[in-house]
């Protein structure tokens, strides 16, 4: 009997025992089991796929404001090379379109055999009114003592006085058909009256032009000008001597000076007229039309590559990386320079965007980025 409850007595610590060893493995079960769920959450979240990035950061830079404008090229100067002969023909003609000359250079000749006569002529006429007026003045020296003397009458003196003074005018007329001769036979030849080149050439052998009539048309100096016409909203922001430039063939862009701004506006477009002298002497078609921009000064500016911009139901966007995530940014634009574009709205200083591989992103996907490239701003 005292066996019996011995063992029910041993029998009761050991159920207790278990009990208790049930009841501390659930709390610490409890206790562990939130950290272990967390940290499968966790490994179950790094499995989530991630895009590969690269990324650039909005910097500032001090960019130039301009105008825009739209205009063609055209001569700076025009000089009109016109015949000064009359009546005789072309003999010779030496430029085309588009040769370049230098200043006294032969353009034309006309036939000038007639001419050379009259120059003879006149230079005959010259020596032998010379020689009349030295005969004239002997004698009025002669004269001019028997005066003295008191063997010659006023009017004999008179006489021979007047007599010296006709051949001294008959001398100078002479001398003067000898210029004039000289004159016309120098104009049988054409040449150019500044370096150039030439625009136009209407004359062909054998014609024979009238006095006056234009023969060529020579751009000076081999300068080009951009002439635009602007707002007169923009008219006090542009002033002489600033600085332009415009877009030609093959991506090229030239350099000009403002040489004049209009004081006046077009009574019909209410714009005025600026004219832009090309640096250099460009190789440019006259009456090419062009488009460009007046820089009228300087100005801050937020800067991203234009690489980073993603194009979607017509409007711009950037992905900014949040969180290692992407997130959708609506961008307003401004200036672009080269490779780069300013941000207006929608990102500010110091922001990383997405750079390579922002057209394959959505809003909120994950980011795996390789490298961070700065955009080329202070």
């Amino acid at each position: 009997m005292l066996l019996s409850n011995y063992d029910q007595q041993g029998e009761c610590k050991y159920k207790y025992l278990v009990l208790n060893i049930i009841v501390v493995t659930g709390l610490l079960l409890m206790t562990v089991a939130p950290f272990v769920f967390a940290a499968d959450a966790e490994k179950a979240e790094d499995k989530t796929p991630r895009t590969q990035v690269t990324t650039a950061v909005a910097k500032t830079a001090d960019w130039t404001v301009s105008i825009p404008a739209q205009g063609e090229v055209l001569p700076w100067e025009v000089a009109i090379i016109s015949a000064k002969t009359n009546g005789i023909g072309a003999t010779e003609i030496n430029v085309v379109e588009g040769d370049s000359v230098r200043k006294g250079q032969v353009l034309a000749r006309f036939d000038d055999r007639l001419l050379r006569a009259e120059l003879a002529q006149a230079k005959a006429n010259l020596a032998l009114a010379e020689s009349n007026l030295q005969l004239a003045n002997n004698n009025l020296k002669r004269f001019e003592q028997l005066k003295i003397k008191q063997t010659l009458s006023e009017q004999e003196f008179e006489q021979v006085s007047t007599q010296a003074a006709t051949a001294t005018a008959t001398r100078d007329q002479a001398a003067a058909a000898v210029s004039l001769a000289q004159i016309k036979l120098a104009d049988a030849t054409v040449v150019a009256t500044d370096d150039g080149k030439i625009l136009e050439r209407n004359i062909e052998l054998g014609k024979v032009p009238a006095s006056g009539e234009a023969l060529f048309r020579l751009l000076r100096q081999h300068k080009l000008e951009w002439v635009v016409q602007i707002d007169s909203a923009d008219l006090d922001r542009v002033k002489p001597a600033m600085q332009a430039q415009i877009n030609v063939a093959n991506n090229k862009t030239l350099n000009g000076k403002i040489r004049s701004v209009s004081p006046q506006l077009s009574s019909n477009s209410r714009l005025a007229k600026v004219r832009v002298v090309l640096d250099g002497a460009p190789d440019l078609a006259v009456n090419t039309y062009a488009d460009g921009k007046i820089l009228v000064g300087n100005a801050q500016a937020i800067i991203l590559p234009a690489d980073t911009l993603v194009i979607k139901d017509g409007k711009t966007w950037i992905f900014r990386v949040k969180n290692n995530a992407a997130e959708q940014v609506l961008v307003t634009l401004g200036r672009r320079l080269g490779q780069e574009i300013e941000i207006l709205s929608g990102i500010k200083v110091n922001d990383v965007v997405v750079l390579e591989g922002a057209g394959f992103l959505n809003d909120g996907d994950k980011l795996a980025v390789k490298a961070a490239k700065t955009s080329g701003a202070k």
